[in-house]
């Protein structure tokens, strides 16, 4: 836990998050609040982003649960370029490491700057679809 804390901070200038995280198989982080009743789980929480040799890169949803603490990294987009990153593409941006693309106030994910582009991770299942 406290390396992903100190990930957020390095990576996102986030100081503290109100809920607990923990890492499940695959590196994969979920965010939770202890549940008050004692009750068998397969598990907990929702998924918060993955922890990458690199860095942490956030799902849309751990995104959003850090909304208003995220003060590094966050780059506005156009509606065009919103449009393409929802569609699954890649932006032709320049950034490094991990960044969280923004349109108006809507957090719309993480990708990865590698120079000239921004690598787009937006689950296959969750993308716009252009008919």
């Amino acid at each position: 836990m406290e390396e992903i804390l100190r990930l957020l901070k390095k990576q996102f200038g986030v100081e503290r998050v109100d809920f607990n995280l923990k890492i499940m198989g695959k590196n994969r982080i979920y965010a939770y609040r202890p549940c008050l009743e004692d009750v068998e789980e397969y598990h907990s929480g929702v998924y918060f982003g993955k922890l990458e040799r690199d860095g942490i890169r956030l799902s849309i949803e751990g995104c959003y649960l850090l909304k208003d603490q995220i003060k590094k990294n966050v780059i506005e987009v156009d509606y065009n370029e919103m449009i393409k990153w929802l569609s699954g593409e890649d932006l032709k941006r320049k950034a490094k490491g991990y960044v969280v693309l923004k349109w108006r106030d809507y957090l719309l994910g993480c990708g990865k700057g590698v120079g000239d582009r921004i690598i787009n991770y937006v689950p296959k299942e969750r993308r716009l679809r252009r008919f």
